[in-house]
């Protein structure tokens, strides 16, 4: 199942909980996320929105693309985005005791540091529940979860870059990480016609 087919099996598009998913997210509310803060995303690049304003202009929410969310809850906090291959914790949680509004915690790991962030869902506590499920489902799918056409092949180069950040994660001994690399090439070249 591809990233889109996920995020549209996952996520309803909601309106009444601020949850818009392609290709029927409002273009007003797209173009006002992206400037507010996502710049670097283009238009097509937005599987999902979700609005967290309670006025409706989607200044403020969160983003989700084929391989990362991106989020603001207030324009008080940066943006934060976070590639699905970096999530290793989500959960939808009471954001203040006694007072309905909710959260999706996620824990993030990048490299040797592991850091907690939130998407405050205050304006709409339903729609948590939902962002967390979708969130934990694609965090569990892993990385590159779009690729349409499966090759029977391994790509090397996808195995390298693998490897390469298990080394620098300190998780893969230089050795190990030239020993595997060349039985893996030596394998490829051994199927070549």
């Amino acid at each position: 199942m591809s990233i889109t087919d996920l995020i549209q099996d996952r996520l309803p598009h909601a309106p009444q909980l601020g949850l818009y998913v392609a290709p029927d997210v409002p273009t007003k509310k797209l173009r006002n996320a992206i400037s507010d803060y996502a710049p670097e995303l283009e238009h097509t690049d937005v599987l999902a929105l979700y609005d967290a304003t309670l006025s409706g202009t989607a200044g403020d929410g969160a983003l989700f693309t084929s391989d990362r969310v991106v989020f603001q809850n207030n324009d008080l906090q940066s943006a934060q985005t976070v590639r699905y291959q970096d999530l290793v914790g989500v959960e939808a949680a009471r954001r203040w005791w006694g007072l309905g509004g909710k959260r999706v915690d996620l824990t993030v790991n990048r490299g040797r540091a592991t850091f907690d962030l939130s998407i405050d869902c205050s304006g709409s506590p339903e729609a948590a529940e939902y962002i967390a499920d979708v969130l934990h489902t694609l965090m569990l799918k892993g990385v590159d979860l779009d690729v349409e056409d499966a090759s029977t092949e391994t790509d090397v180069e996808a195995v390298r870059q693998a490897l390469d950040r298990l080394r620098s994660q300190n998780k893969l001994t230089d050795a190990d990480f030239d020993r595997l690399l060349g039985t893996l090439q030596e394998k490829n070249r051994s199927e070549e016609p």
